[in-house]
């Protein structure tokens, strides 16, 4: 439902429903399992491939479901046109390959993406000899050079698992310099609580698995555009093979129907845990942009709505009691993946960031002993009675 006048939560109650509301229509949307079309005549094929009408031939170049979940998504995020892929993997290669096309110049990023983003570029490095200037942001001359003569620009803010924040206005500001298209992957603060475009970044970038979807069972990505997409930007999408199915879209829809609803008591949980662990003598430090210690109060003011529900720490005990912490929980799910109704734990060093170098963990301080948490919706009493338990085990 394309209308921004409409509050977020009535936009989502009403993701990819019918907005004709033309009598004896299915209100939400058929799922189009199908991977072939009709081409109708000689004539209206040729009208279909060359661009001249909108229609479908063939599901990796388009599909009326996986279309309406792309146009939901960049709905909520406010840009102009959304593409959806078959994971978040598959979102950063679209965009990387789209934002750097006809430029010149590194693909510049921090130390504190994700691990599997890590990876990824790492391979394309490898592989292609992709050019990546990984540059930390708390040393602002150097992070602000680098902007300047960046080919594209990719960051991610909050950072996971460290929670770290980027002034996304600063970025694009000095990334302007040489017209550098910057890329934010949006899928840890999610449009509920920041909204990239805002402050003129160029592409959005989502794990739909997570929070977008929230149900834990299906796996897929998204890439937004600020500006309408290209040609270019289609063909990449398409060439690159990495397309969602329809009932994959169709789950994904499902899923934003609730997200609004789920975000608030995702936000509820998340605050409140974070300051309680905070105040566990068990616990060394907490990472979370809510608490405002490590000084990003200024930029989570300026461009979050609320500092989200992942959050991460770390135990005076080290290893050894992130082990035992682990291993004691019972109504926290040991898992990877995050944004799911159900609150999950992991130690990123041992899962999400095993394949980085231990030089590359040590750079984005992911240590053996740091535990993420992935605060669900359940009842806070509940969460706090599971994690009291645990810490008391971490402890022993």
């Amino acid at each position: 439902m394309r209308n921004p006048r409409l509050a977020i939560d009535t936009r989502c109650a009403h993701a990819g429903s019918d907005v004709e509301g033309t009598a004896n229509r299915p209100f939400q949307v058929p799922i189009a399992q199908s991977s072939l079309f009709r081409l109708g005549t000689s004539a209206e094929a040729e009208e279909i491939f060359s661009g001249v009408s909108q229609g479908f031939a063939y599901t990796r170049f388009g599909n009326p479901t996986v279309d309406r979940f792309a146009e939901c998504i960049a709905d909520l995020e406010g840009g102009s046109d959304a593409l959806v892929t078959s994971s978040g993997n598959a979102a950063m290669l679209c965009a990387v390959t789209a934002a750097l096309a006809n430029r010149s110049g590194p693909l510049v990023t921090h130390p504190g993406i994700y691990g599997g983003s890590f990876e990824l570029l790492r391979l394309l490095t490898e592989t292609y000899g992709l050019a990546v200037n990984t540059v930390n942001p708390r040393d602002p001359a150097r992070w602000h050079e680098a902007l300047q003569n960046a080919g594209a620009v990719l960051i991610e803010t909050p950072s996971n698992p460290q929670m770290r924040l980027i002034d996304i206005a600063e970025t694009v500001r000095h990334a302007r310099r040489t017209k550098a298209p910057v890329i934010v992957d949006n899928t840890v603060a999610t449009p509920f609580n920041q909204r990239p475009f805002e402050w003129e970044a160029d592409w959005v970038i989502h794990s739909t698995s997570k929070y977008l979807n929230g149900h834990s069972d299906l796996i897929g990505g998204a890439v937004v555009k600020r500006l309408p997409l290209t040609d270019h930007d289609r063909l990449v999408h398409k060439n690159l093979g990495g397309t969602v199915n329809a009932i994959d879209a169709w789950l994904g829809m499902r899923g934003l129907r609730t997200f609004a609803l789920r975000m608030r008591q995702h936000n509820l949980n998340g605050e409140a845990i974070a300051a309680w662990l905070a105040g566990r003598p068990e616990v060394q430090v907490v990472h979370y942009p809510g608490l405002g210690s490590d000084g990003q109060r200024g930029i989570k003011e300026r461009q979050m709505r609320h500092p989200g529900s992942l959050l991460s720490f770390e135990l005076k005990g080290g290893e050894q009691a992130a082990i035992r912490f682990i291993d004691r929980l019972r109504l926290i799910v040991h898992a990877v993946s995050l944004g799911g109704m159900e609150s999950l734990a992991t130690r990123p060093a041992g899962s999400s960031h095993r394949g980085m170098p231990e030089e590359a963990r040590r750079a984005a301080s992911i240590s053996g002993g740091l535990i993420r948490l992935s605060v669900g919706i359940e009842s806070l009493d509940d969460l706090l009675e599971d994690l009291s338990s645990a810490l008391c085990a971490s402890s022993e």
